[in-house]
């Protein structure tokens, strides 16, 4: 059965590059081929299954330590549990996780806006996708600590250092990103998946030891248990399900009243729930009200206090480390091309990034989207001269 993967460019899911993964010979290089929309409901129809791939950059991954006893409302609250983590308002993210039967639990977080666009598409060329998942899960994994494996992409390259631990960057940082991942955990061997084997000599950082492979498809396995299909939630594609449904209407009515039923017995225990909540949010309250201002009352918005609290203190006292504020540079830059990354410092908690750019505009707005954000940072060394802006930003990571 033939697995095509589709992997996006960009979030425009405009142009993308195609792979078919199951073939009669396994042992087959990777190649993927450039595709765009206008060939891509013809090009799905062919194959048995189909996998969308979101770049890695617009997807964050992290984990919750789950209770002995973990219940299914835990679950089905997820996001309210690592909201603490995001700083930002969870009504606009959406989360997937991983295999529940996992401690800690794995958890993927996307902005909704992403997937209702990839929904969209896939209403629009007639799809039916069995995965939407991260970039980082195309990179195989040895499964042994201490290991990295670095895959090649169009836009850069992927260095997977877990089964849920991965950080996407421009080539001419593998180094950099190597010397401050060692920092935190040793690095035995670098594992290299390329494309063209001849580009081995030329990203191959000598100082840890490494090992170039054959990327084949025996290695890619999108499928496999440890991966997190976004696909969950009220993302879940139904339109299989919806032929199938005027197939069998008879069972759809049987459905259709059973749902009925269920409807009447909520609605009769919904008096009891109502004082329920009204007491849980009188004693959240009671617990809050020392830490939030003044003007905060029992009528408030508690979530969006807290979370407004929590940027606060992540701003003034939360250490932040060299990988977070990368990854937060990484994720503003995205939208600004003309912004070229020279060198990359890190001392002190202070990330300091020289770059030059053709368009001030483009500088200077990125400065801004930092700055929106919440993170401290600063523009330095700012230098002007015709086609040549140069510059230094200094994020503060303490």
């Amino acid at each position: 059965m033939s697995r095509l993967i589709l992997r996006f460019d960009d979030l425009s899911l405009g142009s993308f590059s195609w792979l078919v993964t199951e073939t009669e010979d396994d042992s087959v290089a990777v190649n993927w081929q450039d595709g765009s929309a206008i060939t891509l409901a013809q090009l799905a129809r062919n194959h048995a299954t189909l996998t969308l791939v979101i770049p890695q950059q617009y997807v964050f991954l992290t984990s919750f330590e789950l209770p002995d006893r973990a219940s299914r409302q835990i679950l089905s609250s997820i996001e309210y549990q690592i909201e603490d983590q995001l700083a930002q308002d969870v009504e606009h993210q959406h989360f997937a996780i991983g295999d529940p039967s996992t401690n800690p639990l794995p958890i993927a977080v996307v902005e909704k806006s992403i997937m209702q666009a990839c929904l969209a598409l896939i209403q629009k060329q007639g799809l039916a996708p069995t995965q939407v998942i991260p970039e980082m899960f195309l990179c195989p994994w040895s499964g042994n600590p201490g290991d990295v494996c670095l895959l090649e992409c169009k836009d850069g390259v992927i260095l997977r250092y877990g089964d849920y631990q991965a950080i996407k960057c421009q080539p001419d940082l593998i180094e950099t990103m190597l010397d401050h991942l060692s920092a935190e955990q040793e690095v035995q061997i670098v594992n290299y998946y390329l494309q063209d084997p001849e580009s081995y000599k030329s990203i191959q950082v000598s100082k840890y030891p490494s090992q170039n492979h054959e990327f084949s498809l025996k290695q890619l396995n999108p499928g496999g248990s440890t991966v997190i299909n976004l696909l969950q939630r009220q993302f879940q594609v139904t339109s299989v399900w919806s032929k199938l449904a005027k197939i069998w209407r008879w069972v759809l009515g049987l459905v259709v009243i059973v749902i009925a039923v269920t409807a009447l017995n909520r609605a009769i225990a919904l008096n009891d729930l109502e004082d329920q909540v009204s007491a849980v949010k009188a004693s959240q309250y009671a617990l809050l009200k020392d830490y939030l201002g003044a003007d905060t009352g029992p009528s408030s918005n508690l979530k969006k206090e807290l979370i407004e609290l929590l940027k606060q203190n992540q701003s003034s006292s939360g250490e932040v480390s060299f990988l977070a504020l990368l990854q937060e540079f990484t994720r503003a830059k995205t939208a600004f091309s003309s912004v070229i990354i020279n060198k990359i410092g890190y001392q002190n908690q202070r990330l300091s990034i020289d770059v030059t750019s053709n368009q001030l505009s483009e500088v200077e707005a990125l400065l801004a989207v930092l700055e929106k954000s919440g993170q401290g940072v600063i523009l330095g060394k700012l230098s002007i001269k015709p086609n040549l802006i140069s510059g230094q930003y200094v994020l503060e990571g303490g």
